[in-house]
């Protein structure tokens, strides 16, 4: 799996992508942002169902 990407680089590779999109690197990215997703849902779950 991907390692996770942090708020403040997302935020980063985002403005970058949208300042200079044909040398943007953001799709090289997006594994590394799906994994950050996926484990944050993975927890918010399991909070859910704690609380429950």
């Amino acid at each position: 799996m991907p390692d996770s990407i942090s708020v403040s680089d997302f935020v980063a590779e985002t403005n970058e992508d949208f300042k200079a999109p044909t040398t943007s690197s953001f799709t090289t990215r997006m594994p590394e942002c799906r994994s950050t997703v996926i484990a944050l849902e993975e927890v918010s779950s399991k909070r859910f169902l704690i609380a429950s």
